[in-house]
């Protein structure tokens, strides 16, 4: 009886660099959440995946890069869940309570968490707010493009207004991003946001 062994077609290089950069990114994603900023180095992030500092240098020469690459990321997932949610709405209120609903659901998310730590050492870190800087400001951009456009369909044109409401709205999405960190209560969180909502969306649309 003759046997034959299947053999698997070797991955191509391209699938085996975007496996590497998943891997790094997964792994300073976990280090960023369990020990900040600060004690995510790029010696740390090598042990946690597990590969050579001179494979990850490859992919990412700098750690603001790499941390850049983490914060795109999840502004791209962010981005996708959010045009969904939007497109889901059946009327203005409907879509802009699916971007607010979709929005506190990143809070438990690991990456929000991550995302945070990398936007607050931007202040003492010129190379990291350059390399995360222009892809934060066009991820802003579009949330706030898409709040206006909801409220256009609405009928309603009041850019001041909004721009305070997401200001306050980004505020709360941080602080409770930290309270879950501290205390990862869902049921806590899911009755605050509750509460905000109702506010956020009497405020804009009436009662």
């Amino acid at each position: 009886m003759t046997t034959t062994t299947a053999t698997r077609p070797r991955r191509s290089q391209a699938d085996r660099s975007a496996a590497t950069r998943a891997k790094v990114l997964a792994a300073a994603r976990d280090v960023l959440c369990s020990q900040g900023y600060s004690g995510a180095t790029m010696l740390v992030i090598r042990d946690a995946a597990g590969m050579s500092l001179g494979a990850i240098q490859h992919q990412f020469p700098t750690k603001a890069k790499l941390m850049a690459a983490v914060a795109a990321e999840f502004a791209a997932y962010r981005t996708r869940i959010y045009a969904e949610a939007i497109r889901a709405g059946a009327t203005p209120r409907q879509a802009m309570e699916n971007l607010i609903d979709a929005n506190y659901r990143m809070v438990s998310r690991p990456e929000m968490a991550a995302v945070l730590e990398i936007h607050l050492a931007r202040r003492n870190d010129p190379d990291l707010d350059q390399e995360v800087g222009p892809s934060a400001r066009r991820f802003d951009r579009r949330v706030r493009l898409w709040g206006h456009m909801i409220l256009r369909a609405a009928g309603i044109d009041n850019d001041e207004a909004y721009q305070t409401l997401q200001l306050l709205n980004n505020a709360v999405t941080r602080g409770l991003t930290v309270e879950y960190i501290r205390d990862p209560n869902m049921a806590l969180i899911e009755r605050s946001v509750a509460v905000w909502k109702k506010q956020m969306l009497d405020l804009v649309f009436g009662p």
